[in-house]
């Protein structure tokens, strides 16, 4: 399909043989302003979350080259910013990344974006659902309820909430991220009043751990550690699910996913930077579960593991809650465009009496449930660091052909030092890519042969319609 069919209206989604009628139904309201999408989107980031539990995998890979990766992957995300705004100022639809890729690329590659995106808002939630149960329990260990049935019960009320007015959610998640700063600010203050690494040495004679024993970092290591980080530094492409509900709408959301990538960047990388340089004891620390939450206690004392565990605790269902709402809206968008068929698309392309896609947090909020059940999924939630290096592997080579092929498109927003961003991006992330561990890629594989395969049978039902 010619990219230029892709491009009818301002805030819609293109048209397409089938597609849902679009209406009142089937229409958002803007609602945000540009400070309520920053907030969502840094509830995503949940840079509590993303410091005292998704940096234990990177640290494990990569030992203290974990700082370095986060620096290096600072620089990266802002790129990836810009590709974003420029993309969603000229395409502005609540599917995000996926919508983006759809209107620039050729339509295989929308669905292999697609289900590396949708399938994030499935298991992401249910694993963070299912971590809050283990420190609740540190906190008040006579709680002897089995923890899937707490995550069940949290899923239940973050789907609720999901499900009302997008200024309901936002306030619940600005006030959580209140929550979420404490404690991030809580592990700099551990730097600063205990630090006992060097943080010159840190960032310049990276070590890994092998045998028990530190040694030297290698460049393969270095190399394998870097899609593991994207699960750590990720979120502030919330900012462009909200576009259609955004006031400022296509003119604002190209500075806002960038004020987002870059606050991201701080609250995460500083405190991550600030734990590492509080570990009495490198060795224990590579080897603990939880490094940074280890560190901090060994700082500050016990009291400290109280804060921390409420952290945590409100950093897990800030950004469960979040990721839903993001992502249903993804699924929404999808439904809305015509990819599903009429007997559920219909469905899924419906707003609820709060103007928010209920349909489509359904959706996610079903397999969430049966995933919870499985109890561990510690190779999703890794691999989920390989999904997110795809979709934005996407989103660069989408930002780079639209800028060439579709030229006369107005783009309210501009990515600054162009063609640099697009390149840096499709370069970075494609390496990320090809050096990940042969389970990842047979899993990425497995999961763009799913998405392609439902494109060529979705041709069936479109002709149908």
């Amino acid at each position: 399909m010619s990219s230029t069919k892709m491009l009818e209206g301002v805030g819609q989604s293109p048209e397409f043989e089938g597609a849902a009628p679009e209406g009142e139904a089937h229409t958002l309201r803007r609602r945000l302003e540009v400070s309520h999408v920053v907030c969502l989107a840094m509830a995503d980031a949940s840079p509590a979350m993303a410091v005292l539990l998704l940096t234990a995998g990177v640290f494990q890979v990569g030992g203290t080259f974990g700082v370095g990766a986060m620096l290096i992957l600072s620089v990266v995300v802002v790129l990836i910013a810009m590709c974003l705004g420029e993309l969603a100022s000229t395409y502005p639809s609540t599917g995000g990344s996926y919508s983006m890729v759809r209107s620039a690329l050729p339509e295989p590659l929308a669905w292999i974006t697609l289900f590396n995106f949708v399938t994030q808002g499935i298991v992401i939630p249910a694993s963070l659902l299912l971590g809050i149960p283990i420190f609740l329990k540190n906190m008040l260990p006579w709680i002897t309820v089995p923890n899937e049935v707490i995550a069940f019960v949290l899923l239940a009320i973050s789907g609720a909430i999901a499900i009302t007015k997008v200024e309901i959610g936002a306030k619940v998640n600005i006030a959580i991220l209140f929550v979420q700063l404490i404690v991030v600010g809580l592990i700099v203050l551990a730097a600063i009043v205990a630090p006992v690494q060097n943080p010159v040495e840190i960032v310049f004679h990276p070590v890994v751990l092998e045998n028990g024993q530190l040694v030297p970092l290698t460049l393969g290591i270095a190399l394998a550690t870097l899609a593991p980080a994207f699960n750590v530094l990720n979120g502030y492409d919330a900012v462009c699910g909200f576009v259609e509900e955004l006031k400022g709408g296509a003119h604002d959301v190209g500075k806002a996913v960038i004020y987002a990538a870059i606050l991201a960047s701080i609250l995460i990388t500083i405190p991550l930077f600030a734990g590492v340089i509080a570990a009495p004891d490198l060795v224990a620390f590579l080897q603990s579960d939880a490094p940074i939450v280890s560190a901090v206690e060994s700082a500050l004392g016990p009291w400290a593991s109280t804060i921390v565990n409420i952290g945590v605790i409100a950093a897990l269902f800030n950004a469960a809650l979040t990721l839903q709402m993001y992502f249903a809206r993804g699924v929404f968008a999808s439904a809305r465009d015509g990819l599903w068929p009429p007997v559920i698309g219909n469905r899924l392309a419906e707003l609820n009496r709060f103007r928010s896609p209920g349909w489509g947090v359904a959706a996610l909020l079903v397999p969430s449930a049966f995933l919870i059940m499985m109890s561990s999924l510690d190779w999703l939630i890794m691999f989920a660091g390989t999904m997110i290096a795809t979709v934005y592997f996407f989103v660069g080579i989408a930002a780079f052909w639209s800028r060439i092929s579709q030229k006369r498109v107005p783009r309210p927003f501009k990515m600054p030092f162009w063609p640099l961003p697009p390149i840096i991006v499709v370069g970075f992330t494609g390496y990320a890519l090809v050096t990940q561990t042969t389970d990842f890629l047979i899993g990425e594989l497995v999961l763009a042969g799913i998405a392609v395969g439902l494109w060529a049978l979705s041709k069936l039902w479109r002709k149908a319609a």
